[in-house]
């Protein structure tokens, strides 16, 4: 959320999407919590889902410590090597679709 690659391709102006994470613990400054540390991952589908739809009505990620950080989000990143994986996309998607979030595919740049 909010890194240097972020505001180097907002200056660029190329088609960007800006990601956020479903499955991972943010820092205070927006960054991802390092996986050396207890609870970089999350495994609560319930949970996750809950908080990727905050994330995405309130334009923001909540840090561990309860920070809100602003932050565009366009796209919702479940990494694979979790094994509750599948599990959690499936909440996710249920949560947006119940809170009036629509899904669609990333456009194509001209």
């Amino acid at each position: 959320a909010n890194s240097k690659l972020v505001k180097a391709g907002e200056r660029a102006n190329p088609p960007m999407a800006h990601e956020a994470f479903a499955d991972r613990a943010y820092e205070d400054d927006g960054n991802l919590v390092s996986r050396r540390k207890p609870g970089a991952v999350l495994h609560d589908p319930k949970l996750i889902a809950d908080r990727v739809v905050r994330m995405v009505q309130d334009s923001a990620i909540v840090s561990v410590t309860g920070k809100v950080v602003k932050s565009r989000i366009d796209t919702i990143c479940i990494h694979g090597d979790n094994p509750e994986a599948v599990g959690i996309a499936r909440g996710v998607r249920e949560a947006l679709k119940n809170a009036g979030i629509g899904l669609a595919p990333f456009k194509r740049a001209a």
